[in-house]
C-alpha cells in the first residue's frame, strides 16, 4: 500500500485510491500518518482535528471522528489502532511517502559528501520525484500546517540545492535556466543565487554572473531588508578574480534568510 502526505492525502492499494472526503477525517488521518507508528494521546489529536480549539466534549467528538475515518477507508480502516494512552495508524516505512523521500534525501546527500555525483544525482531526483504537490496540500489544518509543513517545505528545497550541486559537478547540461526559475520563486535563498552565479561563471558568462551578484543584493535588500551574506560576496570576489577555483555550493547548510529575522535585522 502506499500513503503520502507529500502532496494532497493519499491512501492507494493495489484496487485503487481511497478517498476521504471528510475534512477532519483527512486531518485525523493525516496527524496520524505524521506521527506513523506512535501512540498518539487524544488531546492531542483533538488539537489538531479542531485546529487548536477543540470542543468540551472532545474525547467523545474525537471517537465518532475515528468511527467515521475508519468506515470511509473500508477495509483499510483497520490500520487505524485503538490503544490505551490513544490512537496508532498502523503503516510500514516503506509505504509511507515522507519515509521514502528521506530515505532517498539522505542516501542521496551521502553520496554527494562522497562525490559520487552521478548517484547522487539520481537519488536526489527520485526523492524530488515523492512529492506530489504541496505537503498537506488539502489538508484543512493550520495547527498542523505550522507544525510540519513550512519545515516539509524547506526540507525539500534542499534537496533541490543539492541536486543542483550534483549536477554542476557533473556538468553534463546547463542548469543555468532552471536556476533563474529557482531564483525568481525563491529569491530569499542565497544557495540558489550563489548556484546561478557558479554555473554562469563556469560557462564562460563572467559578466552575467556579476550582474546577477547585484539583482541578489536588490532584492534581499527589498524582500529581507538583509545584504547578501559571507558566502555570496566571496563568491562575488572570486569571479571578479576571474578565479577558477569558484567553489560549487554544497548543501550541508541551507544559505537562507528566515523572514522573521530578517525583518528584526531592519
Amino acid at each position: 500500500m502506499e500513503f503520502g502526505i507529500l502532496g494532497p492525502l493519499l491512501i492507494r492499494d493495489e484496487f485503487g485510491e481511497y478517498r476521504v472526503p471528510a475534512p477532519k477525517q483527512r486531518v485525523l488521518f493525516a496527524a496520524l500518518l505524521l506521527r506513523r507508528g506512535q501512540v498518539t494521546a487524544p488531546q492531542v489529536l483533538a488539537r489538531n482535528v479542531w485546529d487548536g480549539d477543540p470542543p468540551r466534549n472532545a474525547n467523545a467528538a474525537l471517537q465518532t471522528c475515528v468511527m467515521r475515518l475508519r468506515k470511509s477507508l473500508g477495509p483499510v480502516g483497520v490500520r487505524v489502532e485503538t490503544h490505551a494512552g490513544g490512537y496508532l495508524v498502523d503503516v510500514a516505512p516503506e509505504e509511507f511517502d515522507l519515509h521514502r523521500f528521506a530515505d532517498l534525501r539522505n542516501r542521496g546527500l551521502a553520496a554527494l559528501r562522497g562525490q559520487a555525483y552521478e548517484q547522487a544525482a539520481a537519488l536526489l531526483d527520485a526523492a524530488l520525484e515523492v512529492w506530489r504537490g504541496e505537503a498537506l496540500l488539502d489538508i484543512p489544518s493550520d495547527d498542523l500546517r505550522r507544525e510540519h509543513a513550512d519545515r516539509l517545505a524547506d526540507e525539500r528545497l534542499q534537496v533541490v540545492e543539492a541536486r543542483v550541486a550534483a549536477e554542476l559537478q557533473l556538468g553534463r547540461r546547463s542548469m543555468v535556466p532552471e536556476l533563474h526559475a529557482l531564483t525568481a520563486a525563491h529569491p530569499e535563498r542565497e544557495r540558489f543565487w550563489a548556484q546561478l552565479m557558479t554555473a554562469l561563471f563556469r560557462e564562460g558568462r563572467q559578466a552575467e554572473a556579476l550582474a546577477v551578484f547585484q539583482r541578489a543584493r536588490r532584492q534581499l535588500n527589498t524582500e529581507l531588508g538583509v545584504l547578501p551574506g559571507t558566502e555570496l560576496r566571496d563568491l562575488h570576489q572570486r569571479i571578479l578574480r576571474t578565479d577558477p577555483r569558484a567553489p560549487f555550493h554544497h548543501p550541508d547548510h541551507p544559505h537562507r534568510r528566515p523572514r522573521a529575522e530578517a525583518l528584526a535585522l531592519r
